[in-house]
C-alpha cells in the first residue's frame, strides 16, 4: 500500500509523546515528512520506525528511517548503548512513548485509514438486494452480492463482492465483510467488526439424535448474536445455536480456520489463533487467549483471565484463572517412541508401586 505523506508534527500532535535526540541535542525538529512505517533494517529517511524489544537495539547502528518509536523507560539505556558503540549516533529523532509496540498498531491503523482506496457509496448494479433489506445511505455493496429480505446494514459499512447475508440479518455501522462471506438468516454482527474473506456464520451445529444407528437430525434453530469491534479471520465458522444463540463478546479477535460450535459463549476481549476447535455449549469468559490449535471440549466453563496454550486440550472446566498447557515438548522421533512405551507402562508400573509399598508396611 502507497501511504500518504504527513509532518511528524501532524503525527504527534494527533497521537502525543516527546522528540529527543538520541545524541542528546536540545533542539529537535517535528519538521520531518513521513510516509508509513517500515522495520528499521529497511526504514528510509521519509519512515517511522520501531524499537518494541531492546534486543533489536543493534538495529540503531545503521537505520536511516527519519524517526523512531521509542519506549520511554528505555530510551536512556539505548543513548548510552549508542554512545559506548563509538559510531556516529543515528540522525533519527525518538519519539519517546509509553509503549512502541502499541503506538504502531494505532499509527498504522491511522496510515491505512487515510490511504486506502474507499470506493464510493452505493449498491452495485450486479448486486441482488431483496426490496425489504434496508442499506444505509454510506454503506457500500459490491457486485455480486446477495442481500436477503428485511436485513439491515448500517451507515459506512462495507459489504464486499460475493457476500451473501441471508434473510433478517443484521450488520451495524462501520463493519467490513470481504468477499465470499456467507451470514445465515438472522444473524447479526456489530459496529466496526472486520469479517475476512470465506468466513460462513450461522450454520447448522452438529446436533444429532441417534436411533437405532441411524442419526436424526436436530433443527438448529438458535443465532450467532456478534457484538460490537469484532474481528473474525478467513474461513472461520462460527455455528448458530440448537435453541439458545452463539455469542461472540465485544472486542473478541478470532484468526483464521477456527471453528466456534452451536451455543459457545466467547466473552469480551478474548482472543483465538488459528486453528483453535471449540465444541458445543462452552463458555468462554472475558481476556482470555487460546493458543492457535488448541482443541476445548464442550460443555466447559473457562474463567476471565485464562490463558490455554497452543496445542493443548482442555478436557474439562477450569477452575481458577491462569496459564494452563497440556502438550509434550517436541523431541527427537527415537526419543518420543521411547517416552510413549514409558507412558503406557504407567498403569503397570503404579501397581508395581503399590504393591511394593504396601510389602514395606
Amino acid at each position: 500500500m502507497n501511504f500518504i505523506e504527513t509532518k511528524l508534527s501532524t503525527l504527534l500532535e494527533q497521537f502525543g509523546g516527546r522528540l529527543a535526540s538520541f545524541g542528546g541535542d536540545p533542539a529537535v525538529s517535528d519538521d520531518i515528512p513521513l510516509a508509513g512505517i517500515q522495520p528499521l533494517e529497511k526504514a528510509g529517511i521519509k519512515h517511522l520506525g520501531f524499537i518494541a524489544n531492546p534486543k533489536f537495539r543493534d538495529q540503531l547502528l545503521s537505520t536511516k528511517a527519519g524517526a523512531i518509536l521509542v519506549r520511554e523507560s528505555q530510551f536512556e539505556s539505548l543513548c548510552q548503548f549508542l554512545k559506548d558503540s563509538a559510531v556516529p549516533v543515528p540522525t533519527s529523532v525518538a519519539w519517546v512513548v509509553s509503549d512502541p509496540y502499541l503506538y504502531y498498531a494505532k499509527l498504522q491503523q491511522w496510515w491505512v485509514a487515510h490511504s486506502e482506496f474507499k470506493p464510493a457509496p452505493g449498491i452495485h448494479p450486479r448486486a441482488v438486494v431483496d426490496p425489504t433489506a434496508t442499506i444505509a445511505p454510506s454503506a457500500m455493496i459490491a457486485a455480486n452480492c446477495v442481500i436477503g429480505a428485511h436485513t439491515k446494514v448500517g451507515e459506512g459499512s462495507r459489504i464486499e463482492a460475493g457476500v451473501v447475508l441471508g434473510n433478517q440479518v443484521e450488520v451495524g455501522a462501520h463493519t467490513r465483510i470481504y468477499p465470499n462471506v456467507t451470514v445465515y438468516d438472522e444473524c447479526t454482527i456489530g459496529s466496526n467488526c472486520i469479517v475476512h474473506a470465506g468466513v460462513v456464520i450461522g450454520a447448522d451445529g452438529f446436533g444429532f439424535a441417534n436411533e437405532k444407528g441411524a442419526w436424526v437430525k436436530i433443527p438448529q434453530v438458535g443465532r450467532v448474536l456478534i457484538a460490537d469491534h469484532v474481528e473474525i479471520g478467513a474461513n472461520t465458522t462460527i455455528d448458530r445455536g440448537a435453541l439458545d444463540d452463539t455469542l461472540i463478546g465485544f472486542g473478541v479477535k478470532l484468526d483464521n480456520q477456527i471453528q466456534i460450535a452451536h451455543n459457545v459463549t466467547v466473552g469480551e476481549h478474548s482472543a483465538m489463533a488459528g486453528c483453535v476447535g471449540v465444541a458445543g455449549s462452552t463458555s468462554i469468559g472475558a481476556r482470555c487467549t487460546v493458543g492457535g490449535a488448541a482443541m476445548v471440549f464442550g460443555h466447559l466453563n473457562i474463567p476471565d483471565g485464562t490463558h490455554v496454550s497452543g496445542a493443548s486440550v482442555v478436557m474439562s472446566s477450569i477452575k481458577e484463572p491462569g496459564a494452563y498447557t497440556g502438550i509434550f515438548p517436541l523431541q527427537e522421533h527415537k526419543d518420543w517412541e521411547k517416552t510413549a512405551v514409558t507412558l503406557k507402562q504407567l498403569l503397570k508400573l503404579r501397581g508395581e508401586v503399590r504393591e511394593l509399598k504396601n510389602k514395606l508396611k
